[in-house]
């Protein structure tokens, strides 16, 4: 009888420290992914990464984070790469124990990103620059060997109602802001190979670094051609 006792207190002991476990993970859980972002980050971009908040519920996978900020790399003069406001997200709960987590949604509202160009080479290429560095040191963001890497699927990232600051030789040391048209990336991380399904932080950070690049050139291109307008025909030429 006391035996038995004994099994079942330590098994009431195992429960309840269990139970406070869960409680304190739900708890927690804000705290562990912005702690997350601000740790990883900077090692994936190379510049300073900053979040507000984050406020996630595990119950349903909705939720936000606000205030995300990028540095901008050594050597450009405006303070910051981007300040994303806020991000929407919702994922899959049930997956988050998994290897793969699932993402339906990703939306930033309100991008204001900065767009420097020094010499030939502007700050969001200098960090995708230091993107593809990093997944190249990952050997193409695979994990070593005896070791384990989450990764994601995102059914759809939507960047909206965005704006680009322009700073270069040719805005004379003025800024010129022209509006982002609206980007939208599908089905990032997704193989036909399932036993690969999935792509690491590394990997997602680089897609969408890579479309943003192309995207922030285009609507800087159109800016500054517009701001050239009255212009000799020398300058409009550099934009045809």
């Amino acid at each position: 009888m006391k035996a038995r006792n004994l099994i079942l207190g330590a098994g009431a002991v195992v429960l309840v420290a269990t139970a406070a476990g869960v409680v304190w993970l739900a708890s927690s859980l804000d705290s562990l992914i912005q702690s997350a972002i601000e740790r990883y980050g900077p090692e994936i971009t190379g510049v300073t990464v900053q979040v507000g908040s984050v406020s996630l519920s595990p119950r349903d996978g909705r939720g936000s984070i606000k205030g995300l900020r990028l540095g901008n790399p050594k050597g450009y003069r405006t303070d910051k790469a981007a300040a994303l406001g806020e991000i929407t997200v919702a994922l899959d709960p049930a997956t988050l124990a998994g290897d793969v987590i699932r993402i339906r949604e990703i939306v930033v509202h309100g991008a204001d990103i900065t767009y420097e160009k020094v010499g030939n080479l502007t700050n969001l290429e200098a960090i995708q620059r230091n993107v593809d560095a990093y997944v190249r040191k990952l050997g193409g963001g695979q994990p070593s060997a005896g070791s384990q890497q989450k990764k994601m699927i995102i059914d759809s990232l939507v960047i909206r109602s965005s704006k680009v600051n322009l700073s270069s030789a040719l805005t004379a040391g003025n800024t010129l802001t022209v509006n982002l048209p609206d980007l939208t990336l599908r089905d990032i991380g997704k193989r036909t190979n399932s036993a690969t399904a999935g792509a690491t932080a590394a990997e997602v950070t680089r897609q969408v670094i890579n479309a943003l690049v192309a995207a922030v050139g285009r609507a800087a291109a159109s800016g500054l051609k517009k701001s050239a307008s009255g212009l000799g025909d020398s300058v409009r030429g550099l934009f045809r």
